[in-house]
């Protein structure tokens, strides 16, 4: 072999180590990012926390000290160590609907529904994480606000509920509030609410059956009272009216009794009553004797036929129908004289 082919054989082979090295590191470069990349997409989450509008965050560090209570995180994008946390908690007004089952003072089971509206305190959350956690309102709030609804409702009969529906919504109102106790330098302890229960509603009450068909009863009870109540006043004013009527009748009689004028005069009325009609008819006005009724009515078809032709131009009256039509007047009975009042 000559001494060409020899430089020739390690060219290559030099050649071939160089890319056989080459294959070996870009292996090794490509794992190691594949493997950044992994690790970068497992820890994404972990180490880039956005914190949304309305929440704060607490930060929990697994090596140095736990949970801050001194600081929160604000709104935005936050880096952080993967081994670290940051927890959220939402510091806007929230609600949340409660239904219980409260046994009243007689021992009936009754359906309660309330609303409650209520929001942390951004200043303790750090401490509303240490002692009681993210699930505050099922260990902390709910209990409470069962514990007060059961309380005020255990005291009142069923029956009373309506009646007294204001007095037991100031109550409810009056809701304690949920704090931490805090040494303070001059009077002690003090407490620092780590929630404030802005409102507390009733929203649905429900009864027994029983109870509300008793209600219902008595209500329709309290109606029917009422009603009889205005019948037997309203009874009451018409027998007045009749009696004040009454009275009225009476008094004209005895007046009108003692004068013969006004009979006369009512008579007359009568009489211009009739003879505005346009029926036919037969008036015969006077009479003799100082107590002679002043009126004497024919309204028979007949009679009025006759008086009409009897009437006509040219003609004078039959002088037996005059003097009958004379005699009845003067046998008219005179009106009865009235009674003297005892």
């Amino acid at each position: 072999m000559t001494q060409t082919e020899i430089n020739r054989t390690r060219s290559l082979n030099f050649r071939r180590r160089l890319a056989d090295l080459f294959t070996q590191v870009q292996f090794v470069v490509f794992t190691t990012v594949v493997l950044c990349l992994l690790a970068l997409g497992y820890l994404w989450h972990r180490m880039f926390v956005m914190v949304p509008p309305g929440f704060l965050g607490v930060m929990y560090r697994t090596v140095n000290g736990g949970t801050v209570t001194d600081r929160t995180w604000g709104e935005g994008l936050h880096v952080i160590p993967p081994w670290d946390r940051l927890y959220l908690y939402e510091v806007r007004m929230q609600q949340k609907t409660l239904d219980f089952k409260v046994l009243s003072d007689e021992g009936l089971t009754l359906g309660i529904e309330v609303v409650v509206r209520f929001r942390t305190d951004g200043e303790m959350l750090g401490y509303l994480q240490k002692d009681i956690g993210p699930e505050y309102f099922d260990r902390l709030i709910r209990p409470e606000i069962e514990s007060h609804i059961r309380r005020t409702f255990g005291s009142r009969p069923a029956h009373e509920l309506y009646a007294t529906v204001r007095d037991v919504l100031q109550e409810i109102a009056q809701f304690p509030l949920i704090g931490r106790f805090e040494k303070a330098a001059p009077g002690g302890p003090a407490a620092r609410p780590y929630v404030h229960v802005q409102d507390l509603k009733i929203v649905i009450i429900s009864l027994p059956k029983i109870v509300e068909e008793a209600i219902v009863e008595k209500y329709r009870q309290e109606q029917l009272m009422l009603a009889y109540k205005y019948k037997l006043e309203r009874e009451i004013k018409e027998a007045d009216r009749k009696r004040t009527e009454a009275t009225g009748i009476r008094d004209f009689n005895l007046i009108a009794g003692k004068n013969v004028d006004i009979l006369r005069w009512r008579s007359l009325e009568v009489a211009s009553e009739f003879a505005a009609s346009p029926n036919a008819k037969v008036v015969v006005l006077g009479g003799s004797g100082q107590g002679a009724l002043p009126m004497i009515l024919n309204l028979a078809d007949g009679a009025s036929s006759a008086a009409a032709a009897d009437a006509a131009p040219g003609k004078k009256p039959a002088a037996g129908k005059e003097t009958e039509a004379k005699a009845a007047a003067n046998a008219a009975p005179a009106p009865p004289a009235a009674a003297k009042p005892r």
